[in-house]
């Protein structure tokens, strides 16, 4: 009897390390042995998250490309991005196609019950944009109300013009941030909502357009992690926060024009 509960124990801890070398290997040291961090985004009208750069169209550029140029170094690694439609960034990271997504990724209630977020990297406002010709008509989202308003697919601009009262037959969600502001100038609209910073690239320069200079309902951007990626979460927000404290954050923000004085409240310093 004691010989089978020897052998009994034998073969339970046999099986215990089996378990053990086939666990599955975490993501943070699958990125470290490769020496590849793989993220997801949304080239496609992106500017100026992450978009084709105009004067070499096989070259990707944008303030969130500079930060994970950064965040790559101070890992060790390299990062290759792993193009995508916006909307489906995030599952297919679910699907492990990529290992995060940093592309203007907002922080909301809904999202955060199916992935982790770092903290956030930066703090963002929406706008509305409107034809010059309509200021002083359309001053405000309640001015617009029975009106065709433009949003990008599955964005928090969403949620922002369903919270004002509009229909969902009076939005018209696009596939990239620049083609409602298309649709702005040909008519098909009377309006865009879309982060200011977004705004103020495609539409701050067209003399046909006008942002109205109010901002609205401000929110946060995050690095989006799968949930059980816990090293891999601590890691990026870990460096995150020494790229806040050594000025590189702020660096990136205001070579692309787009410093507030509000990333200062989510711990962004200046060097």
């Amino acid at each position: 009897m004691k010989a089978m509960s020897c052998l009994k124990v034998v073969a339970a801890l046999g099986l215990l390390f089996a378990a053990a070398s086939m666990r599955a290997e975490d993501t943070l040291e699958k990125v470290k042995k490769a020496g590849v961090l793989k993220w997801g985004a949304d080239p496609s009208g992106g500017a100026p998250y992450v978009f084709f750069d105009p004067k070499d169209p096989d070259k990707i550029i944008g303030f969130e490309v500079d930060i994970m140029d950064k965040l790559a170094e101070h890992l060790g690694v390299k990062h290759e991005i792993v193009k995508s439609d916006w909307a489906a960034l995030l599952d297919n990271m679910k699907s492990k196609r990529t290992d995060l997504v940093m592309n203007g990724v907002e922080i909301n209630e809904d999202r955060k019950k199916v992935v982790a977020f770092t903290e956030p990297y930066y703090v963002y406002e929406q706008q509305l944009t409107v034809r010059v010709g309509d200021k002083d008509k359309f001053k405000s989202l309640e001015d617009l109300k029975g009106h065709k308003i433009g949003t990008l697919n599955a964005a928090e601009a969403n949620n922002v013009v369903k919270r004002a009262g509009f229909a969902d037959d009076d939005i018209l969600q696009h596939d990239d941030s620049l083609t409602p502001y298309t649709d702005l100038e040909l008519k098909r609209c009377d309006g865009v909502v879309q982060e200011s910073i977004i705004a103020s690239f495609y539409a701050g320069k067209n003399a046909k357009l006008f942002n109205v200079e109010k901002t609205f309902s401000p929110g946060k951007y995050a690095v989006a992690v799968r949930k059980e990626d816990a090293t891999l979460l601590a890691e990026v927000d870990k460096n995150l926060k020494l790229m806040k404290e050594n000025g590189e954050l702020a660096a990136i923000y205001k070579k692309w024009a787009i410093w507030t004085d509000a990333q200062k409240s989510i711990g962004v310093g200046e060097k």
